[in-house]
């Protein structure tokens, strides 16, 4: 992939700009980024351990 600033967004949506078209406008995260990365480390683990049983 030569340009990964493409996928930051996340799949169908191609950058920033279209994902503030998508969200509300009062919308708020619920996370600060670093327990959002922490959740996303955490559901990650559970799924692979889920695979691993």
């Amino acid at each position: 992939m030569a340009d990964k600033k493409a996928d930051l967004a996340g799949p169908g949506i191609g950058n920033y700009k279209d994902v503030e078209k998508v969200l509300p406008a009062d919308y708020k995260t619920l996370l600060n980024p670093k327990d959002t990365q922490r959740a996303i480390t955490a559901a990650k683990e559970s799924i692979e351990a889920g695979l691993c049983r």
